[in-house]
């Protein structure tokens, strides 16, 4: 009788409380986030192929998302900037074409008028280049935002 006592007591030590749910687990079923070193958490709070705990990897998405915004905001900053010079070097053509660098002394000599067309070339290519860049970021952000909104992720509190 004192052993069954003494073994049920022994098993009430056994287990312990996950600090998020609160329920109660062995404390060879818990694990311990190695990102924030919150444990011994309950197997339900593990992100599934991960070794972190499902707050660390959707706060980790959620910044990975921000980062993303940011860079989309400056390729956008970037696109504009060369749609900007591809209106300066288009301009500058047409002078050219129209003869007005004939009459304004600075436009008559110089590589800058000579290599125009190469220049506009460049411009227009470089804004290929980085709208296409554009367009997979923002492909790359809808999934993120997707998986955060499925709920794959479960922010846990406490």
């Amino acid at each position: 009788m004192n052993t069954t006592a003494g073994a049920g007591l022994r098993n009430r030590e056994d287990l312990i409380k996950c600090p998020v749910c609160e329920v109660y687990l062995r404390s060879n079923e818990g694990f311990t986030c190695p990102k924030c070193r919150r444990g011994p958490l309950c197997k339900s709070h593990r992100y599934a192929g991960s070794r972190e705990c499902s707050s660390c990897v959707f706060d980790g998405k959620v910044k990975e998302l921000n980062d993303l915004k940011r860079q989309e905001h400056s390729i956008r900053s970037l696109l504009r900037l060369l749609q900007f010079l591809f209106l300066v070097f288009a301009i500058m053509l047409i002078s050219r074409k129209a003869g007005i660098p004939e009459t304004i002394e600075f436009l008559q000599h110089g590589i800058f008028m000579d290599n125009l067309p190469y220049l506009g070339g460049v411009s227009v290519a470089g804004y290929l280049i980085f709208f296409f860049i554009l367009y997979n970021q923002r492909s790359m952000i809808r999934d993120l935002e997707s998986q955060i909104n499925k709920g794959e992720f479960r922010k846990m509190v406490k």
